[in-house]
């Protein structure tokens, strides 16, 4: 396989002189004005700011993090939790139990990071929606079908190719399709991917179709620009109407774009609710009922090579327990530093299981909560977020934990480590 730099330029090189204004470098205040200002460079950002554009509106992005190049991602885990995550990787859900939550926090967002993995939103879910929350006509699968085929075209998403589904996915599918639990390959965006299982630490080949390689760079060649490493701390509210935020750059720069006809706030769902508090905004509703999919990671040593190193990060699923039981079964690959984690034992023990790293692999269950939580702020005003499972949500884990390990073992484990 070539390297990088053997190949390009990728999409996010040769940009637009002035586009990019890098906050870290900035050493004096800095003020611009646009139609439109985004907040947040990821997948709802990036999409808002291009359309916009598209439409004929300037546009001007400001995004807390700092714009990592194709060419930078690195192996590295240390280096690319530091570069690519909110605090460095170790955000939590807090809770009966902490739980990870992983953000991207660099232009592109959580695209940048996450396994290109492209879902459509479920019709049931939509009616579910509508039924319990009154939306009515307001969302329909109807309207939402022509955006989909959009996105779906111009990020080239479908089903994860034969030739890096690796053994780690096959694996999974092979055994799932004994078990009837109906697995298939994911549909992911991405084109051309190389199988490198470095997916959360950025791809290295410009193959994942995040933001930071598409809508963002599709936006700049439009005549938008960016602000990067500038974290907003306010939206400028005048009459009632967002006319600008207020933020501040890495280097201490203090920075005012301002907004003539409106301003889109796309800092996710946790970064949002909190900056609005900052702005003035006031409601009971900010910040609650925050839910989320917590997942569970199975790992197990095979009596076969699985090689984690090579095949799509997540590359398989069985939704065969989606509506029944609100879980879905799905595959991740992991470079060896986060792998052994997952391995127990200490000594003698663990060193044995470690010689057979490539042996290994990963299975995760996801979950729909019904349980609830909360976005909030410390005494400090970092972010918090607080969020507990249901007895109900617990109850389906059991099933979900029962079902992935009897996969495992049917798939030729030696030993199931579930890591709880």
């Amino acid at each position: 396989m070539s390297s990088p730099s053997e190949r390009g330029p990728f999409p996010d090189e040769n940009l637009p002189e002035g586009s990019v204004v890098d906050g870290s470098q900035l050493s004096e205040a800095f003020e611009d004005e646009a139609d439109y200002v985004v907040v947040g460079s990821g997948a709802a950002g990036a999409v808002a700011a291009h359309t916009l554009a598209a439409a004929g509106h300037s546009v001007l992005i400001c995004e807390e993090g700092p714009w990592v190049r194709t060419r930078e991602f690195t192996e590295d885990i240390d280096s690319s939790f530091r570069n690519l995550l909110r605090d460095n990787g170790l955000q939590v859900l807090r809770g009966r139990a902490y739980m990870p939550m992983l953000q991207g926090r660099v232009v592109g967002g959580s695209t940048v990071v996450n396994s290109a993995i492209a879902w459509r939103m479920p019709e049931d879910v939509i009616d579910e929606w509508r039924r319990d929350f009154g939306l009515g006509d307001a969302i329909t699968m109807k309207d939402l079908e022509p955006h989909y085929e959009a996105l779906e075209r111009d990020l080239g998403v479908h089903p994860v190719d034969e030739t890096v589904l690796g053994e780690n996915n096959r694996l999974f599918i092979e055994t799932g399709t004994k078990r009837g639990f109906e697995p298939q390959a994911m549909r992911r965006y991405e084109r051309a991917c190389q199988g490198s299982s470095r997916c959360i630490q950025g791809c290295p080949n410009g193959a994942k179709q995040g933001m930071n390689v598409t809508y963002v760079p599709w936006t700049l060649a439009m005549g938008g620009r960016i602000v990067t490493d500038a974290r907003v701390e306010r939206v400028v509210v005048s009459g009632g109407r967002a006319v600008g935020v207020q933020a501040r750059s890495k280097s201490g720069a203090r920075i005012l774009l301002r907004a003539r006809l409106g301003v889109f706030v796309a800092a996710s769902t946790v970064q949002t609710p909190n900056l609005l508090r900052r702005s003035g905004l006031r409601s009971r509703a900010l910040g609650e009922n925050f839910q989320a999919h917590p997942g569970q990671g199975f790992g197990a040593l095979f009596d076969k090579p699985v090689d984690m190193g090579f095949g799509a990060t997540q590359g398989a699923e069985s939704i065969h327990f989606r509506t029944s039981h609100r879980f879905k079964l799905e595959t991740i690959s992991m470079p060896p530093e986060l792998a052994t984690a997952r391995v127990p034992g200490v000594g003698a023990e663990l060193s044995k299981r470690l010689s057979q790293l490539g042996n290994v692999g990963v299975w995760v269950v996801q979950f729909r909560s019904e349980g609830k939580g909360r976005v909030g702020t410390t005494w400090g005003g970092a972010d918090r977020v607080t969020f507990s499972p249901t007895a109900g949500d617990m109850e389906r884990l059991r099933t979900a934990f029962a079902a992935i390990a009897t996969m495992m073992f049917d798939a030729g484990a030696l030993e199931v480590w579930p890591g709880i």
